[in-house]
């Protein structure tokens, strides 16, 4: 009984005396007016390097925890980063109140809520920052590495939420933050979702971590990118399903003070992409490792009969050296580019970057059973790019190039090809209308399906007297080495110096293609070194002998394009003249024309008609 009253009475001191001492410490709270120390708190944050301004009120609030709120701040660092806060409000634990009374330099906040924020960062040669509606609760604050709980939302550019939840621990010494981790991190941006664990130490000098990603659709993110960055274009993609299935795993190691690492594992549509970077602090220098297996670009190109704006061609170049305003390089290796009918293996590319100039130090690929290889230089400091690129070709198989590209197998061999061009554009069309350079090409063992080029010149022949053969011809042309040299102005390709033979035609040629409008001329002269076209060829007169024949090769190579080769008119009656066709006919080319010849029944040219269904049908 005694002692139950004993501890009745215990009990009733001491709600007592802390009723007694809060009071007194809310009495003393009250009498001081906060607000007389708005002064000193913005000069105290100008002595640390920021513009501080208060134009709100400050308050005492008491639940459920004494403390301070403050409301109307506006700051900036005077430099790049600048804000502000609706309301900020600061707590501090009942019992650490006394002692901040006694002495506010031992003020330990227990809790920080910030609503209605704003944050702007804007410095030179970076891509700017800016937070709006920022919303941050923390509780039951720590600074000896105790964990204590931490939510964030705020709103980004174009009006995209992010929410962040975490645990927080962070070490403080000599007000100086010693150490700092993030675990049970979870982030959700725009049904993007990452978790993950950050730890930061050595003075925040190191940071370690991992993040992973749940699979989003990445075309949904571009659209959305899109509408705010009007730059940005999404076009239509051949898969429909492209772009839809991404996940991403990042593991990074950052020294602010030497070099960083930072690995990521792209699976893009199923597909392993692995993206590594090195940052070189103390030299300013990126460098972007890519690699992966197979990549299938077939689901990635735009899809057929869209009108996909390529206005900015060499934009994507430029994106991984966008973000870096110093020395880059991004190296990237593929084993397998997979495209619709054809690919590219073994490829490898090596680019240099700095003050928005790329130099492409190396390109080698394997590609229809040959090799490529390309340097070059791009230069985008201007409105309107420019270009040098020097580039090989190697025994490339031509039926597998032309059956992949063109959907046509008429020629066969192996190309090859050295060319040095210039040029400036920010499309397709621009470059190709400003192309200029030159090379030289080769194709080994050439031969061309379509026709017999020993077959035809024979038929034609024997109209000038020859002997036809009566042996059987095989299908096509088989050529003897192919070479030629040619030049570039303005996108209309010079052909000259064309050589080739078969048996005993020699043929040399001269022309012009017209890249933006896709056609082309080509003139060949046909001659034959001996009496006969071959060893088992037919027979040729003398008259033909050692003498061009010229033929004229005219057309398109686009999707409709037509090719129609037949002699030269002008050139073949300057021949004719004189010819055995002088003795049999009379006047084929010096009879005037009569007003019969004039009529609407005028005869049929008698040099076309002569030819027509020899010369005419075989080479067109």
């Amino acid at each position: 009984m005694i002692v139950n009253i004993f501890f009745k009475w215990v009990t009733t001191s001491l709600i007592a005396v802390v009723t007694l001492f809060s009071a007194a410490i809310i009495y003393i709270l009250l009498a001081v007016d906060i607000n007389s120390y708005k002064t000193d708190i913005e000069s105290l944050a100008s002595q640390q390097g920021w513009d501080l301004a208060i134009d709100g009120d400050l308050a005492w609030k008491f639940l459920p925890q004494p403390g301070i709120s403050i409301q109307q701040v506006s700051f900036s660092d005077q430099v790049a980063a600048s804000g502000s806060l609706d309301k900020l409000s600061l707590s501090v634990a009942w019992t650490d109140l006394f002692s901040i009374i006694l002495d506010p330099n031992q003020l330990k906040v227990s809790s920080v809520e910030i609503n209605g924020g704003q944050l702007n960062y804007r410095a030179p040669n970076s891509l700017p920052v800016e937070l709006d509606n920022i919303s941050l609760k923390a509780r039951n604050i720590r600074l000896d590495s105790t964990e204590f709980p931490l939510t964030l939302s705020l709103q980004t550019l174009g009006g995209q939420q992010l929410a962040l939840d975490t645990s927080v621990a962070v070490m403080i010494d000599n007000n100086r933050v010693q150490s700092l981790s993030l675990s049970d991190l979870a982030i959700d941006l725009n049904e993007i979702k990452i978790n993950g664990s950050v730890e930061a130490s050595d003075n925040l000098s190191f940071i370690e971590g991992n993040l992973q990603t749940n699979s989003f659709s990445l075309l949904q993110q571009l659209q959305r990118v899109s509408e705010i960055l009007p730059i940005v274009s999404v076009p239509e993609t051949a898969n429909p399903l492209a772009l839809n299935d991404v996940s991403i795993e990042s593991r990074f190691s950052i020294d602010t003070r030497t070099v960083s690492d930072i690995n990521n594992l792209i699976m893009l549509d199923d597909q392993a992409i692995e993206i590594d970077l090195q940052i070189d602090q103390p030299n300013n220098k990126l460098t972007t490792i890519v690699s992966a297996d197979i990549i299938n670009a077939s689901n990635y190109l735009p899809k057929s009969g869209s009108s996909a704006d390529n206005s900015g061609l060499f934009a994507p170049l430029a994106i991984p050296f966008a973000l870096w305003h110093g020395q880059s390089q991004v190296e990237m290796t593929l084993s397998s580019i997979k495209f619709n009918d054809f690919a590219v293996k073994n490829f490898y590319s090596n680019v240099f970057g700095n003050n928005r100039v790329l130099q492409l130090s190396s390109l080698n690929a394997d590609l229809f059973g040959g090799q490529v290889n390309a340097t070059g230089r791009l230069d985008m400091r201007s409105a309107t790019p420019a270009f040098e690129l020097q580039s090989s070709l190697a025994d490339i198989d031509l039926e597998l190039a032309l059956t992949a590209l063109a959907d046509n197998s008429d020629l066969s061999g192996l190309l090859s090809l050295e060319a040095d061009l210039q040029g400036s554009g920010n499309s397709s069309d621009e470059v190709l209308s400003a192309l200029n350079g030159g090379g030289q090409l080769t194709v080994l063992s050439p031969t061309y399906l379509a026709i017999n080029a020993e077959e035809t010149f024979c038929n034609a022949a024997a109209l000038f007297g020859g002997s036809p053969s009566n042996r059987s011809w095989s299908k096509g042309t088989e050529l003897e080495t192919l070479s030629s040299q040619f030049s570039l102005s303005n996108g209309k390709v010079q052909i000259r110096d064309l050589k080739t033979a078969t048996g005993n035609l020699s043929i040399n040629g001269r022309g012009t293609v017209q890249l933006l409008l896709k056609r082309y001329s080509l003139t060949a002269n046909t001659r034959v070194n001996g009496t006969t076209t071959s060893a088992s060829g037919c027979s040729v007169n003398k008259s033909l002998r050692n003498r061009n024949l010229p033929f004229i090769c005219t057309g398109s190579y686009d999707e409709d394009g037509k090719t129609n080769c037949k002699p030269d008119d002008s050139l073949v009656r300057e021949f004719l003249k004189g010819s055995i066709f002088q003795q049999l006919g009379g006047q084929l080319f010096d009879t005037p024309v009569t007003e019969k010849d004039s009529s609407d029944h005028q005869e049929e040219d008698p040099l076309k008609s002569l030819l027509k269904g020899v010369l005419e049908k075989k080479l067109k």
